[in-house]
């Protein structure tokens, strides 16, 4: 049974993903089911906010998930919510490297973890940034997140943490001083082959200071 406290909780295809920071080992796991799908059920996620504790049964075994080695199967749906913390209390997790999550870009070419062991790399980071939050220029129904890693490079991220996204379609003012959980996908491309697989970096967590 792992104490998570919870740092993503944003919608995909098939329902939610979720993660958070083992409260014990200070390790991130993603949950997910054995079903392939990779999503957490809506009425599941739906009970759970940022910053909640929570119990999870996990199994013992990990998923062969190349390029989320923090995924962990889910041993039942017994889930319990058992505290929360304060945004400060995690200002500690958050990493104020140059490079987050292997690149400078908003993705990662598959073919960089080729050479790498699976210690080497991550899927999940939290930072403390400045943000801006504005409408995807080519898809108005999404959000995008804009900010600058420690050595200054620019990154405009879409942003799937489902609170904010409706915190924003309502107008509500999002302050600018942000934690924000970056998450790494496993490769894709579009459908019509215009751009090759990428591992594309998502914001799943918002957290206002």
């Amino acid at each position: 049974m792992a104490k998570i406290i919870i740092l993503a909780n944003s919608f995909r295809p098939g329902g939610y993903c979720m993660a958070g920071i083992d409260s014990q080992t200070g390790d991130w796991i993603r949950p997910v089911p054995r079903d392939g799908s990779r999503a957490i059920p809506k009425s599941v996620a739906e009970k759970i906010g940022l910053l909640d504790v929570v119990e999870i049964p996990l199994a013992s075994e990990k998923p062969k998930d190349r390029y989320q080695g923090e995924n962990r199967f889910v041993a039942s749906w017994n889930w319990k919510i058992v505290g929360s913390v304060s945004p400060k209390k995690i200002i500690g997790y958050c990493e104020d490297s140059t490079m987050i999550l292997h690149s400078h870009t908003d993705y990662v070419e598959p073919k960089y973890f080729t050479p790498l062991s699976i210690e080497q790399w991550k899927s999940l980071q939290l930072i403390r940034t400045n943000v801006d939050f504005s409408k995807d220029t080519y898809k108005p129904s999404h959000w995008r997140a804009s900010f600058h890693d420690s050595s200054g490079h620019l990154l405009y991220l879409k942003v799937t943490d489902s609170i904010i996204v409706a915190k924003l379609n309502s107008d509500a003012k999002v302050g600018a001083d942000c934690i924000l959980t970056i998450s790494l996908t496993g490769p894709w491309a579009p459908s019509d082959g215009s751009k090759p697989e990428r591992c594309y970096k998502l914001v799943a967590g918002v957290i206002e200071l």
